[in-house]
């Protein structure tokens, strides 16, 4: 790595200004963000209500409520994807409003980072499959730029889930690969399930009803009631799918689906079984009138249906707490109950009264006060994370880990943020190379996993060279080359940019002694750097907490 340190700063002063120039604020960590507003009568009220008397119950002491950096940091990786920039950081902390985290929320929920973030999230939840099927990842595109549409109109979530499942599976021949796509749906989710009606069963009732139903795909379930003519009765659903439908689409031609009653047979049997609801209703089939996948569609989204609200809301819940109420969050059965039912009750109605309104749900868990408590321990029995004493640390998506360095670093790359329709840079950007190593278990946030070919990559990896040089990140070029700066303030910029908080005064102290004993800029220029090299590099940053 080679340092000008005489290279010009030209075209950075207002990158300056954001990241130094204005006040600093020192804020401690007792007494930051004591202020508590009250919310009587809201939903977060109740969450904080029910989860206090569940606390009080198992004689947990919870921890206290964040500081302001801490929760900013927490809240914009939860709803933006990524870190706040410093600009904003300090501008938050200055801010003594009771209503500035509120405020917040309801600024990050508007953001475009909020429909990228929730677009991969969803993205990675409904098509598992693209984490271990190279082949499949041709039709990522079509199927993040439906769902970015879906977020950013706010639709709600039931309207979703129908369209997902009912979506129209007919070819448009007219359109070539290198052409932009005019009607954007949702069909890549069939495609990807290869139109196997039990792929699709499996897939549809662990999405949206939060039931792990393929485990009696070949016998009975082992360990719950649900029987193998259950799931086929339910795969039935999907079984007019016309069989050389894949090659239909591949070809361009259009796709009709079968008009049949739908049945299917339980394969290594003769028995035929008719399409049924997990409920055990059968429906009414009347010709010509709606298709089975539509009538499906009705049947989970109905308020009435007793899976399909509580298991979106406990998918919700799980996004900000790393674990749902129900955990896994895809395993409703008579074994695995709930650990606060009350309050799944309270959230699913909730979704039901506001229309399967994701936002409003999301914006009522991020404002409860269980949601913003320190995730550092003052007590050994906040320990059970089910308990929710403190906030628990997580681990972050690839996508997250990615945008944080480009936050952090300020080096370039062409951003989906600027056009939500922008098809990534090709298998060989930095993007795909860290998102294929920091894939993670979207469902097991609470215990991420780090791997040897993680840790090079972040430690000596090509980006990570360039994003923390003179020559190519903005960030790192601003800090060291800005004149007016103390040792002391340019240690307090590296710790914004990265851990989104200040620096301790022991920390400080240590580290302006070792870029002290520097000899020449050249070589102070590198201490700089090999700060920077191990903020990025510590759990600090690649956690969310």
């Amino acid at each position: 790595m080679r340092f000008d340190p005489l290279r010009k700063t030209a075209g950075l002063p207002g990158l300056l200004v954001l990241l130094i120039t204005q006040t600093i604020i020192s804020v401690s960590p007792a007494t930051a963000g004591s202020e508590v507003p009250q919310k009587t009568g809201s939903l977060s009220a109740e969450i904080d209500r029910l989860i206090q008397e569940a606390q009080k119950r198992e004689g947990v002491i919870p921890a206290p409520r964040s500081t302001d950096a801490e929760f900013m940091r927490r809240v914009s990786l939860d709803l933006a994807g990524k870190i706040p920039p410093v600009a904003e950081l300090r501008s938050f902390i200055a801010d003594h409003s009771s209503q500035k985290r509120e405020q917040l929320i309801d600024r990050l929920l508007a953001s475009p980072g909020f429909v990228v973030h929730f677009t991969n999230v969803w993205r990675d939840m409904l098509l598992p499959e693209l984490n271990t099927n190279l082949q499949v990842r041709g039709e990522i595109p079509e199927f993040e730029a439906w769902l970015r549409s879906q977020f950013q109109a706010n639709v709600p979530y039931d309207e979703i889930a129908r369209q997902i499942i009912s979506t129209s599976l007919r070819a448009n021949s007219r359109r070539q690969p290198s052409e932009v796509i005019q009607e954007l749906t949702p069909r890549a989710y069939y495609l990807v399930k290869q139109f196997k009606p039990e792929n699709l069963a499996a897939g549809t009732s662990r999405a949206f009803l939060g039931v792990r139903i393929e485990c009696a795909q070949c016998h009975d379930h082992p360990f719950d009631s649900w029987k193998q003519q259950q799931f086929w009765e339910y795969a039935a659903f999907f079984s007019n799918i016309d069989q050389s439908v894949s090659s239909q689409v591949s070809a361009g031609l259009p796709l009709i689906e079968s008009g049949r009653a739908p049945q299917i047979k339980i394969p290594d049997t003769n028995r035929l079984v008719d399409a049924t609801f997990l409920d055990g209703l059968r429906p009414e089939w009347e010709p010509g009138k709606m298709t089975p996948r539509l009538r499906l569609a009705e049947w989970i989204t109905a308020k009435d249906n007793p899976y399909f609200a509580k298991a979106t809301a406990n998918r919700v819940w799980s996004l900000f707490f790393g674990r749902g109420i129900v955990d896994p969050v895809d395993d409703f059965s008579s074994t695995n109950r709930a650990t606060h039912p009350l309050l799944l009750e309270l959230l699913a109605d909730s979704l039901r009264e506001h229309d399967y309104n994701l936002k409003f749900l999301i914006s009522e868990i991020v404002n409860s006060q269980t949601y913003q408590l320190t995730s550092r321990q003052t007590d050994s029995s906040q320990s059970r994370v089910e308990w929710y004493g403190k906030m628990p640390v997580r681990g972050l998506t690839a996508e997250q880990i990615f945008a944080n360095l480009v936050q952090a670093t300020g080096f370039f790359r062409q951003t989906t943020e600027v056009d939500p329709f922008l098809i990534s840079q090709g298998n060989n950007s930095p993007e795909t190379e860290i998102g294929d190593l920091f894939q993670q278990d979207a469902e097991n946030q609470l215990d991420p996993r780090s791997t040897i070919l993680q840790a090079l990559a972040l430690m000596n990896g090509t980006f990570m060279t360039n994003a923390t040089s003179l020559e190519q990140s903005d960030v790192f070029t601003a800090i060291v080359e800005f004149p007016q700066l103390t040792i002391a303030e340019r240690i307090e910029a590296f710790y914004l940019s990265t851990l989104s908080r200040f620096p301790t005064a022991s920390e400080t102290n240590k580290l302006t002694d070792y870029i002290s004993s520097a000899n020449t800029e050249e070589e102070k220029t590198h201490a700089y750097s090999n700060l920077f090299w191990a903020l990025l590099n510590s759990s600090e940053f690649l956690l969310n907490h």
